[in-house]
């Protein structure tokens, strides 16, 4: 079967995103909606939507006879797609998301951060749930093969059981970059979170950055740093009993170190880590899940609820902070509190 596919938000992640996969194109690439649906062999772009002219006159170039509606209720009632990915800024998610569950479509594919507020998340939740429809949250790192097995390596024990994750990323944005990085704890944590504390390093910005301290239910530390002042991509360290891993440069370079049981200071030692599988763009994975997820009834790898669970470590931060950066207990209990700068 094709899927029928429509982008609402044609902007850099809907339609635009030329170039963002040069570091890497035989990773990143096809790298933004509209172009993976043109490219992936089991989905059609149909349309698109956007309130922007000049972004509607762009799409079109883009995307040659391609429909685009500057009201995406329109393009549900004339296209009726099958899928169709929310690309706009996260203050529209929640009430394009519940419109277009309640018109029928098999599945969502939002981008993050999930919403502005826990009571927002909940309610996408909720109405994807009663008219069963597959919500799955564009944090790419759970399609990407390399964090996929990087995954398996640890839950195969090769580092003894995880103690710790520490984190830190550049660029200040909590919501519009930061939210990968708590996605990503929360990933190989594999462990809700029940307490948290944290600070905003630039609470008057837009899209504030910061730093949290946070605790699993089973007592893993995480430390997730996305303060301003920093320019450097993602450095992760993964802390077990026996051992460090290392992720360099966003996942450009690993390391893996392990105690030299030989040495008579317990000194570690450098390992490789096995690259023995194959790779394929994360945004061809996604589809992949997303339609396996249409077709069984089987939860996304990154579903709704975990896009709620690294909003809600976002949110805890801000709260903390505006209270004087006290602990706080998850989860939190004024789903209100809203962050709107993402």
């Amino acid at each position: 079967m094709i899927y029928k596919a429509a982008v609402v938000g044609l902007g850099i992640m809907g339609n635009v995103a030329d170039g963002l996969g040069g570091r890497h194109p035989m990773i990143y690439s096809p790298c933004c909606h509209a172009d993976v649906y043109e490219v992936h062999p089991r989905t059609e772009l149909v349309a698109g939507s956007t309130r922007s002219a000049e972004k509607q006159a762009l799409f079109q170039q883009k995307r040659g006879d391609k429909p685009v509606y500057s009201d995406y209720r329109e393009m549900l009632k004339e296209e009726k797609p099958d899928i169709v990915s929310i690309a706009t800024p996260a203050t529209n998610h929640a009430e394009i998301a519940i419109e277009v569950a309640k018109f029928g479509v098999k599945g969502i594919y939002c981008e993050k951060a999930m919403a502005v507020s826990l009571a927002e998340c909940d309610r996408m939740i909720e109405i994807c749930e009663q008219t069963d429809t597959v919500l799955m949250i564009n944090h790419q790192r759970r399609w990407d093969n390399r964090y996929i097995e990087l995954k398996r390596f640890l839950e195969d024990g090769n580092i003894g059981s995880l103690q710790a994750i520490q984190i830190s990323l550049g660029g200040s944005r909590l919501c519009r970059s930061g939210t990968h990085m708590f996605d990503l704890a929360l990933m190989f944590a594999d462990d809700g979170v029940k307490s948290g504390l944290g600070w905003l390093s630039d609470p008057d910005n837009f899209d504030s950055g910061g730093v949290g301290f946070f605790e699993t239910q089973g007592r893993t530390r995480l430390f997730i740093d996305v303060s301003a002042g920093m320019n450097h991509y993602a450095q992760v360290d993964l802390v077990g009993q026996k051992g460090i891993i290392k992720i360099i440069d966003d996942g450009f370079q690993f390391e893996y170190w392990v105690v030299d049981q030989s040495s008579e200071f317990q000194l570690m030692s450098k390992n490789h880590l096995p690259l023995n599988y194959p790779i394929q763009s994360p945004w061809l994975n996604a589809i992949d899940d997303l339609l396996n997820c249409i077709e069984t009834g089987e939860e996304p790898r990154s579903s709704g609820c975990d896009g709620r669970s690294a909003f809600e470590m976002i949110v805890a931060i801000h709260q903390s902070h505006h209270s004087g950066h006290v602990p706080v207990l998850l989860p939190l209990d004024d789903r209100n509190f809203r962050i709107e700068s993402n």
